[in-house]
């Protein structure tokens, strides 16, 4: 099972800046907002997960400045393992929701069937390549990686009694949301933390990059003193959180003339695809988005059972397995050559309208816990299959390897 340990956080000394401080996850920062993070605060988080030189001569840079703020006392570390309590209140679709977990330090375990810790996503090499060089020069985890369990609730009344006591840090972002930390130190409520997460299995929501570079780095250093056999996490239960997951929609480029090939499959002049989407009947619906318009298409059950076979039922009943498995073989029967991954719908359409890409795919969102159940089944989504929202960020806390 996992094991979520207290640890020596490095943190910012000043707590009133943290607004200016932290910053996204570094795969979520487009090169607009890389720019305006660099330009708001000169201690922002950004200088360290996302470096504007990357490769070995960036990242040695990104370790001297990372030493060098320790130095100068603009970041301090605690002086006793301690765990984080990290809270967001936000609104979405009009309702206030929260998000509250544990940032510690997990144990980092190879994934496998009888695995504590499990993936949801397939990665890919380039992300861990560049992710293993800055950690071989930091040696510190800068962001913490996402991980979701089924807990059915069991600490939340003690994460809801923290309000009730100053917290380290706190401030609203520029979206809107509270963000707010608390450090537990008490051994007993360390002990309560700890065992929580530990009697569940822990899914990788966001950061399978990050943990799978972090394995990597321990395997290269078994021999080697140091803490590199555990990574920072914030652990949620998915079972009374306001989790929002949001489908990661695709443009993509292909040699086939899909608006052809979906001929009498598509209803076309679909005017809200939020709507098609939820009115549909349809086990898996998708609305496909050529320079001829915005398509319903429906694939159901037993087109999804005829391309993949009996596999986990948890896995077979997600549209986005439905879509690469069954509806894009059929509608670009040559392959895809390049997808572009968003949350925005608009931004589908636009790339599509704009002819830098041949068609778009808008699918609906799904549930946490359906994650956590396809993990648990042994399967692995296709890659860039959910987004969780709101992101944890980067810079409230940092774990050192030494």
């Amino acid at each position: 099972m996992p094991e979520l340990k207290p640890f020596n956080a490095i943190r910012f000394a000043d707590s009133a800046a943290y607004k200016d401080l932290v910053c996204p996850p570094y795969d979520i920062i487009s090169p607009s907002e890389q720019d305006a993070l660099h330009d708001r605060h000169p201690h922002n988080a950004v200088r360290l997960e996302l470096a504007k030189e990357a490769g070995p001569q960036g990242y040695a840079e990104v370790a001297r400045l990372f030493s060098g703020w320790l130095e100068e006392g603009i970041l301090v570390r605690d002086e006793r393992p301690c765990l984080y309590v990290y809270r967001q209140d936000f609104g979405h679709e009009g309702e206030r929701r929260r998000v509250i977990g544990v940032l510690g330090a997990l144990r980092l375990e190879e994934f496998g069937e009888n695995a504590g810790v499990l993936p949801h996503e397939r990665t890919m090499p380039g992300p861990i390549e560049d992710r293993l060089a800055l950690l071989d020069a930091l040696q510190v985890n800068v962001s913490p990686i996402y991980g979701i369990y089924r807990g059915g609730g069991s600490i939340q009344p003690f994460l809801s009694s923290l309000e009730d006591r100053p917290a380290m840090a706190r401030f609203a972002d520029d979206e809107g949301i509270l963000h707010r930390l608390w450090v537990i130190t008490a051994p007993a409520e360390l002990e309560m933390l700890s065992a929580e997460i530990s009697a569940h299995t822990l899914v990788i929501a966001d950061g399978h990059h990050r943990y799978e570079t972090a394995l990597t780095y321990h395997r290269a250093h078994l021999d080697e003193p140091g803490a590199h056999d555990s990574i920072l996490c914030f652990c949620v239960d998915a079972d009374t959180e306001g989790l929002v997951v949001l489908p990661y929609n695709r443009a993509l480029r292909t040699n086939d003339d899909i608006a052809a090939i979906l001929g009498e499959r598509g209803s076309l002049d679909v005017t809200d695809a939020t709507a098609a989407l939820e009115a549909s009947q349809a086990d898996h619906p998708f609305v496909v988005i050529t320079a001829k318009g915005e398509s319903l298409v429906e694939v159901s059950d037993d087109e999804v059972i005829a391309a993949v076979g009996q596999r986990a039922k948890a896995w077979r009943d997600l549209d986005v397995v439905a879509l690469h498995e069954a509806l894009l073989p059929a509608l670009a029967p040559s392959g895809i050559e390049e997808f572009r991954f968003s949350k925005d719908p608009d931004e589908v359409r636009r790339l599509v309208s704009e002819g830098d890409f041949d068609a778009g795919v808008l699918l609906r969102a799904l549930s946490a816990a359906q994650i956590v159940d396809v993990a648990s089944s042994g399967e692995r989504m296709p890659q860039k299959a959910s987004y969780f929202w709101p992101k944890a960020v980067t810079g409230l806390v940092f774990r050192s390897l030494r």
